[in-house]
């Protein structure tokens, strides 16, 4: 729980978007570290944060320049395995 007056910190690996006519609800959830063997890993909800499209819009773009600046800035390029552009319907050129 987080001291009262100071922001939830969170980490998160999964995270699930949901969007209505109205807003959007981003839920970020955290995979169970040593699932049962044969048993997909488990996941728990952490939080759920809500805006309007608008907020979400615009912070998909701030989010989108800042991680394009680190890779300039650092020479780098953020991997992202082609299985998981695959699997959820992506493409390196979307990026």
């Amino acid at each position: 729980m987080a001291d009262e007056g100071q922001p939830l910190d969170v980490y998160s690996d999964q995270f699930t978007v949901t969007v209505g006519p109205y807003g959007i609800s981003l839920t970020f959830s955290l995979t169970q570290p040593h699932p049962a063997p044969g048993q997909p890993p488990q996941r728990r909800d952490l939080v759920t944060v809500r805006m309007s499209l608008e907020h979400a819009k615009v912070m998909a773009m701030i989010v989108r320049r800042q991680l394009k600046n680190y890779e300039r800035e650092n020479s780098v390029e953020i991997p992202i395995p082609y299985s998981l552009y695959q699997q959820l319907n992506l493409a390196a050129e979307d990026w």
